[in-house]
Order: C-alpha cells, then structure tokens, then sequence
C-alpha cells in the first residue's frame, strides 16, 4: 500500500511507556500516536518525513528529532526497505521487530530505557496498559537515595535556571540532565538568549508546547527553530538576570 494512500485508523494507541515518559517530548508522543494508527497488521507504516511535516504542520527538522528520541528510548525501529532504495517502514511498539512476521532479518532487540512493561505494544491493548508506572526497585529508600537537592555542575547557574524556566516540572530530572550537560558559561549564555526569544513567542506564552526542563537540557531545544513571526526581537542583546 502507498504511503500516501495508507488511511490511520479511528483510535491510536498510547502506551503507558510513552505517556508517562517525563523526558519525552509532547509532540514525540503525538508522533508516536499517529504512527500506532497507520500500523498495519505487519506492524509497521510507510509514513514520510512530509507526511508528518504537514499533519503537524512542522519542519523536517523537528520530525528527525521526534523520530531520533523516540528510537533513542526504544519506542519505534525505523528501517529502510532495501538499504535505503525502498520504502521506509516505521516499526511502533517495545522491541517492535523482535515478533513481527513480516521482519525476515533478524535484528538485535533494542532495550528501551526506564525497563518499561514488557506486554505494552501497540497491538496489545488491554487492561494492564492503564496502570501507573510502577515504583523503582528499593521503593521509598530508592527515591531519597536518588533524590538531590541541587547539581554538581554550576549549582548556583542552576538554580537561576530552575526559577527563569517557566515551567518548574520534573525536578530531579532537571538535575540529572543539567550534570550530564555541564555547560560552560557560553552555553549558558546562549541558553539564555534562546530562552527569552522562545518564551515571547505566541505558544509559550500562552503555556502550548514548552518542554520539561530535563527535556529542553537533554536535547538541546535550546537550538529549535523559531519562526521570525513567532520570534519577536528581545528589548536587549544580553541574556536574562540569571546569566
């Protein structure tokens, strides 16, 4: 079937693996919604790149990084037909190639990060989807053990980062991610910049589509892509008070 002539089905399925994701973007959870209602019964779809951009009306920019951090968490497999001279088949699901029929070579099963259910799949709707994620191993002590009060890198560029963000959601994420990134005070500094431009922008001022902290951090959304119409010129060339 034509990719373009491949209908998406009434419902799209949302596991909890990809709901409950603190760290996943919201449009990549979209994205993965549309891709569940195109799976055919082989468990894959055809859909392009432009078939995205104009569904959602986003650059080709931004559906590679949907695709690229929803692969990262072993949430889709995307495989070129052919070595690349075929259709391209998106593959939905938690090690959606390990038991497809239609996967004659047999590839390497993808862990996904966070060790989610193994009976959440795209096909396999039932009951045990609707359940909250589960309590890491070790329970309560598990928690405070991981819990910080600030980051070992730059705590102090941290905490004015913390207060500036708009949202303050997913705390200790943040932190985690803010170590793994240790940004020199230039970063810093651009981070800043490209703050105060997406944050006077139409959708973040109204509270649509602003990301996680850990999400911003962790794949750089600092370098998103704003349009002129939706980015307005800041009063000053400087970055925010906490810079």
């Amino acid at each position: 079937m034509d990719q373009e002539q491949q209908k998406p089905s009434y419902w799209a399925v949302l596991p909890a693996a990809v709901r409950y994701d603190p760290e996943l973007p919201d449009k990549a959870k979209l994205l993965y919604a549309e891709i569940s209602s195109l799976t055919g019964q082989r468990g894959h779809c055809y859909a392009s790149n432009e078939y995205f951009q104009r569904l959602f009306d986003i650059s080709d920019r931004t559906v590679q990084r949907l695709l690229k951090a929803l692969q990262a968490r072993g949430l889709i497999q995307i495989q070129d037909g052919n070595g690349g001279a075929g259709r391209r088949k998106i593959y939905a699901g938690i090690n959606p190639l390990a038991e497809n029929p239609d996967n004659q070579q047999q590839e390497p099963r993808q862990k996904c990060r966070g060790n989610p259910d193994k009976n959440v799949g795209v096909h396999k709707n039932n009951k045990e989807n609707n359940n909250s994620p589960s309590s890491p191993p070790g329970g309560e002590r598990a928690k405070k053990a991981l819990t910080k009060a600030e980051p070992d890198w730059k705590p102090d560029r941290f905490l004015g980062f913390w207060k500036f963000y708009p949202i303050h959601t997913s705390k200790q994420a943040a932190i985690r991610a803010w170590d793994r990134l240790k940004p020199s005070d230039e970063l810093i500094a651009e981070i800043g910049k490209a703050l105060r431009r997406q944050m006077a922008t139409d959708l973040w001022t109204r509270g649509i589509g602003i990301p996680y902290p850990a999400t911003y951090l962790n794949q750089r959304r600092w370098e998103d892509e704003i349009t002129k119409e939706a980015a307005p010129e800041p009063d000053r060339e400087e970055g925010p008070e906490w810079i």
